[in-house]
């Protein structure tokens, strides 16, 4: 008949044991044995019995008699492993040798205990500790693990989802980076249209009056200012969209600094304002998009002499640090206001500078240079005290030598 022993009912079980053998003095030596150490113990006098047991309670370890009537131990062992991998198995014996029970562990037993009639006290209480410890181990390993990959298949479905809305977004992005462009593009043409109908009223062969000749200056004026500002939105669109490129050479600081000054030096001399270099020849190469900084520099040297009165000084330089040159545009204007260093960066955003006039730009200007640097690896910023002019700084990557 099998047993039931349920040891130390005032304690927490230890694990569950289910012992396989046919002998009733080895039930009740492990009995002894065990009975004080807080383990549940159970018993099958066969191998068939054992079998049931053990897919019914699924125990902790399973101490198996080698010699069983009916099935025998190897054979219960085979199918254990089989049907029940997460179970340990204890091989008890008492007429085979220790090549007997080494045989056994190479059949997939995890342990062996020789009954040297009768057991070994000590012996049976340490190998049953360390497997019943480490078939808790494997359990708590194997939970988790299930929770691991409940919690990998919760991760997946996240990132599937996750993955359809970028995706999504990233959709909405190039349809309005497409608007954009469509739209820039729509507006050239009657731009181009309009300032050719000025250019061959302005140069025909009919003389224009002073004041038809202030009309066409004023609309050739709007005209430029249209097309900047939908060349902006087109670059904006372009960059939102990925598809703003930039082609980075080694360039000389120096001469970038010389062909930005010479750009506007005639825009400068009507209201004598001063655009100089401080030197800079024995700097290192940077690497950089010609076009690209150019553009950078075009936009900080025009705010530069939108905002310096008559007679002022804009002064161009560039210095080393670690692996970078710095480039200065500083010019001697009213200044930014200090809520205002880090909003001039904004798109749309339009400064007011004192009593002068709002800028009149389309905000976007300092918004794509700090795009541009930040393609070439570099940072863009302004410092400024009212009534002191203001001074922008930007870096660039050294070239590689």
């Amino acid at each position: 008949m099998d047993t039931v022993f349920t040891t130390r009912s005032d304690l927490r079980s230890r694990g569950s044991v289910l012992v396989i053998d046919d002998t009733p003095i080895n039930q009740e030596i492990l009995t002894e044995i065990l009975g004080e150490e807080g383990y549940t113990l159970r018993f099958a006098h066969d191998g068939e019995s054992g079998l049931d047991q053990a897919r019914l309670l699924k125990p902790d370890l399973v101490l198996l008699d080698l010699v069983l009537p009916g099935i025998m131990g190897t054979d219960v062992l085979d199918i254990l492993k089989r049907e029940l991998p997460e179970t340990m198995v204890i091989l008890t014996t008492a007429y085979g040798s220790e090549e007997t029970a080494i045989k056994a562990l190479r059949m997939g037993v995890n342990d062996y205990i020789i009954n040297k009639r009768p057991f070994d006290a000590d012996e049976v209480r340490e190998v049953v500790k360390r497997a019943v410890t480490e078939a808790h181990l494997r359990r708590e390993n194997q939970r988790l693990q299930r929770e691991l990959q409940i919690s990998n298949q919760q991760l997946t479905e996240s990132y599937v989802q996750l993955q359809a809305a970028y995706e999504r977004l990233q959709e909405l992005d190039k349809a309005k980076a497409s608007f954009f462009s469509m739209v820039s593009h729509d507006l050239r043409h009657p731009i181009a249209v309009a300032k050719g109908y000025l250019e061959l009223i302005r140069t025909g062969n009919e003389e224009l009056g002073a004041e038809t000749q202030t009309y066409v200056q004023v609309a050739e004026q709007e005209m430029r200012y249209i097309a900047e500002m939908v060349d902006d939105v087109l670059d904006l669109s372009r960059m939102d969209a990925g598809f703003y490129q930039i082609d980075c050479q080694p360039l000389q600081v120096s001469m970038l600094l010389q062909q930005a000054r010479l750009a506007f030096r005639t825009q400068a001399a009507p209201r004598n304002i001063t655009i100089q270099i401080e030197p800079c020849d024995d700097l290192p190469l940077v690497s950089a998009d010609a076009l690209r900084m150019n553009q950078v520099l075009s936009n900080l040297l025009e705010n530069a002499l939108k905002f310096t009165p008559d007679g002022g000084t804009i002064t161009l330089s560039a210095e080393p640090l670690e692996e970078e040159i710095q480039i200065t545009v500083r010019d001697t204007g009213v200044g930014i206001e200090p809520g205002e260093h880090e909003r001039i960066f904004d798109r749309f955003y339009r400064l007011k500078r004192g009593e002068q006039v709002e800028d009149k730009g389309s905000g976007l200007g300092l918004a794509i240079c700090r795009e541009i640097v930040r393609l070439h690896g570099g940072r863009i910023w302004a410092e400024s005290e009212m009534g002191k002019g203001a001074a922008f700084h930007l870096t660039l990557k050294s070239a590689a030598e």
